[in-house]
This record gives C-alpha cells, structure tokens and sequence, in this order.
C-alpha cells in the first residue's frame, strides 16, 4: 500500500435491536452523495450495533469508479490539491478537514458524515474543491466522490495548519508529530497476513467526523469497517503535539472462522540497511524504520533489527498482556540516508499500548522481499492465541503514538547499529556486530568488565568479545558487541544477546534470525 498519496506522498444482537439499525446501516452503507435524512442522538454505540448487523448480512462488495479518474497513474493523482480555502471548519477551531477524491488505485467511494449535537449529516464534495491542473486531465470531472480525508492542526506554527492524520485506502491510516514526515502506516486490520490463504484488506467503508470545540487540541472520529472475514466498528481520539496519539477502541464481528487477525496492524518500509548487500547508490540506508521494538507482559524489553530478506520471513514473539510493540526508525541522521528529499530521518516510529488486558497470543512480525523502495514490505501486529471464531464479538483498545523520541522508550542501553562482515581467515564463519548506546553505558569507563550474554539456537558460537568505542560527536559512550559465529548450512538459528556488568544486565535484548 506504499502508493498512500498525502501532502508530501461474538454476542449477537437481539432481534429486538436488528430492525432498529436498519436504518443508519443504510445511512452508511450508502453512496455519499445521496441526501439523506439527519440522525439523531448518534453514540459509538449506534455504530457498533451497524457492525454487528452487517456482520450478519452476506458480504457485498463495494461500488468502484471508472473513467478518467480510475485511471490516473500515481503522480497525476497526487497532483490533485484541494483547495485550503474549502476545508471543512475552516471558520473556526484547531481542526480542518479536506477530502481525497476516489481516483487512482483509490476507486471505492467511502461515506463521510459530519456529527454535531448528536446529528449525523452526510458530506458531499464537489469539483470546485480541487485543482486539477497538474492532473493530466482533459477536463475536470463533473462529479467526484470522496475517498478518504485528511486532518490538519496549527502543529509546527500557530499560523500555519499542518497535515496530522490521513485516512486513505483500505482500512490504511498515517499519522504523524511535531517536525515528523510521513512513512509508516497503520491499519484498522488485518485478515490472514503471510498465510496459505489470500490476504484480506478490510476497508473502512463509513466515517463518522465529531465537529470539537473551538478551542479542543483532540478530535474523534468512529469508522465502520467491512470485509469478507469480518465488520468492526472503530473509535479513534486523536491528539496532536511532539508525539500524536490515536487512542484507539477497535470492536469486531467475525462473519467466518479466523485464524489470523492482525490486531493493531502497522506497516512500513524497509529497503536497505547497514547489514545490507551493496548497491549501486549513493544513499547509505533507505528505510521508514529500523526495527521492531517490544515491551514484554512481564517486562523485557527487545530490539529486533528489520532486513529486505531474500524470501519471505515470518517470525513471532509469543507473550501475555504485552506492554506495547512498534515499528520504530532509531537512527535520525541525514548522513546515515543522504536522502534530502525523502527525509527518512524524520520519519516516525509507530508505537502500540495496549489499553487493558489483552490476554495470551504474539507479536507477528512479517518481512518481505523487495525490489523497490516504493513498496511497504514490513508488516507487524498482535495475534490473539486461538482463532476469532463466526459469530464472535472481539474488542481491544490501545494507544497509538506517532513519535521520534525513541530513546524515551528505553533506558537501559538500546541498540544503536547493526552490522554484518566475513571473519578474516575463516571462511566458514560470519561476524555480527552490534552497536549500544544510552542507560549505564556513557558512564562506564573502557577498562570494565563488561560482557556480553549471547545464546545461538543452532550453528556455533566461535567467540565474543566487547569493545567500549571512542566518544562521538553524535553518540557519547557507546560499546560494540562482535559475534563470530559458524551458521548451520541447513536451517535458520536465533541469536539472543544482552550486554552485562558483573552478571546484571545493562542494555535490552537484541535478537534476531541469522540465515544461512
């Protein structure tokens, strides 16, 4: 889904209730342009009891577009601007709306309704909303339908409303914080990732906008999600500022067994790295984050590093309750990319808290083989432990932080760099060599006794040995750990590592998988 065009780039119900909600299912379900009479008195409720009846009901799949407008390439789609002067609450308040039209990979027209005082109004957008004359059109199209939204907040300067939030795509949404550029995405969920089955893109078919107070720095919106596996009705509170956080109640209806269902979803971009085979170009590293980060139910914390694998990698972290998981970019140089126009140094790292308990289950962390940059290839969410089975009702809540204070989130030493080479000498070995900053470390002088904790699952451990690194400009204190290793040429090994002081850990867990 790496084409999302922005700025830049179960209980069932009772009878009695089913006949009640026929109609704002209707409502929603309805192509947004039609009139259609005020609601009243609407709460998430109303919209939860609209996805458990739609659970109810077969399948139907969305209205697309054709024409013109279906057939944009990407760059002429994201030519298309709104016109600033036509968004949505423009007269007053903190939060603005503007609308994408379908068009473009973007061809199922969604419903967008506007909630005030407990009414549900349905917008309609028009041409004149929008410039297209950098569209590669002939003529600007007669009707347009809206295929998503986006958010904007006086967030880097009070005169000046910035993007915060896009929803655009399948059940894809992006958000971002103070000084951050957009990159990884987020999702409502996800059905059957990496599995023998076709992957489901559930899509968010309904949006319901809560006009906020002038003066309110959070805006809601409730979303009603369809697919083939599943319906779910979606609340997100959304606060911008140096972190945004999408607080998120996510209630699902199971119209079929499912075996995976990706809860809290993210997704990202993982090219190339320092551990990387060489490429012809001239930027060292291209990728929206650098790893997946977890806070365990019982509270370690582990560093994942992320690869562009040759095929595709499945790995699972089992745990109850986690604490939180994400996919985050913790190097935030412009010398390790070189990329002046991407600013992947400013891309933010997407970090979930579960909200509650969440029970026995696993982090999903899918890598998939890329030829391109412009393909999103990295994939992580929860799994609960067993299927959602038909019929079932599901919730999980969880707070969603768009964030580039990385080191916030770990203080005892943290992964800095990982790196790969030959063992000279020893052409059946290979060297893994890792890079921690931060907690203990800075104060440590070299002469002590600092070790490093290292288990294999297969394969041999040949030595390891730990260097404290000259003091930098950039990073102050930090110690490099080496692994000479001789793989097993048949299957895959996993490597656990920490580094200690006199037998107490002093940084998080690295893990990862090495291959043969």
């Amino acid at each position: 889904m790496r084409a999302m065009v922005s700025s830049f780039r179960v209980v069932l119900p009772p009878l009695a209730l089913l006949a009640a909600a026929l109609l704002p299912l209707a409502l929603a379900l309805s192509p947004p342009t039609r009139a259609q009479p005020a609601e009243t008195g609407l709460t998430f409720a109303a919209i939860e009891q609209m996805a458990a009846n739609l659970a109810l009901a077969p399948y139907r799949e969305p209205v697309y577009i054709g024409g013109e407008m279906k057939g944009l390439s990407y760059d002429h789609y994201r030519a298309i601007r709104s016109h600033k002067d036509t968004a949505l609450w423009r007269d007053a308040g903190l939060f603005r709306v503007e609308f994408f039209p379908a068009g473009f990979i973007y061809d199922k027209p969604i419903a967008i309704n506007l909630v005030e005082a407990g009414q549900a109004t349905p917008v309609a957008i028009k041409s004149e909303q929008f410039d297209f004359s950098d569209s590669g059109l002939k003529e600007v199209p007669r009707d347009v339908m809206p295929a998503g939204f986006k958010l904007t907040f006086p967030l880097n300067r009070p005169d000046k409303f910035d993007e915060i939030a896009a929803f655009l795509g399948a059940s894809y949404f992006r958000a971002i914080g103070r000084g951050q550029f957009y990159g990884s995405s987020a999702r409502g969920l996800a059905i059957d990732t990496a599995t023998e089955r076709p992957e489901e893109f559930p899509v968010f078919r309904s949006f319901w906008l809560l006009r906020p107070k002038p003066d309110a720095q959070e805006i809601t919106l409730w979303a009603l999600l369809d697919s083939p596996g599943a319906a779910g009705a979606f609340a997100f509170v959304i606060r911008p500022g140096a972190r945004t956080i999408v607080e998120t109640t996510a209630v699902l209806f199971a119209r079929r067994d499912l075996a995976v269902a990706g809860i809290a979803p993210l997704t990202s971009m993982y090219f190339a790295g320092k551990a990387s085979p060489p490429r012809d170009d001239y930027r060292p590293e291209i990728h929206d984050c650098d790893g997946l980060y977890l806070l365990t139910g019982h509270g370690e914390r582990i560093w994942r590093p992320l690869g562009n694998p040759a095929t595709l990698a499945v790995s699972t972290f089992s745990d109850s309750n986690p604490r939180g998981f994400g996919l985050l970019q913790r190097e935030r140089a412009f010398e390790q990319y070189q990329d002046t126009a991407a600013n992947l140094q400013d891309r933010p790292g997407l970090w979930v808290e579960p909200i509650g308990d969440w029970g026995d289950g696993e982090i999903r962390l899918v890598e998939i083989p890329s030829k391109s940059e412009t393909n999103d290839n990295i994939v992580a969410f929860w799994k609960p432990r067993g299927p959602i089975r038909k019929g079932d009702r599901f919730e999980a809540r969880y707070r969603l932080s768009a964030l580039s204070d990385e080191a916030a989130l770990s203080p005892a030493g943290r992964v800095i760099a990982t790196r790969t080479a030959a063992v000279p000498f020893a052409p059946k070995q290979r060297r893994l060599v890792v890079e921690f900053a931060g907690g203990e470390l800075p104060t440590l002088a070299a002469e002590q006794p600092v070790s490093a904790n290292v288990s294999l699952t297969s394969g041999k451990i040949v030595r390891t040995y730990v260097e404290a690194l000259p003091m930098q400009e950039r990073i102050k204190g930090a110690w490099r750990m080496f692994v000479d290793y001789e793989p097993d040429s048949a299957k895959p090994a996993d490597l656990r590592a920490v580094l200690q002081l006199r037998g107490a850990a002093l940084t998080e867990t690295f893990v990862t998988t090495l291959r043969p």
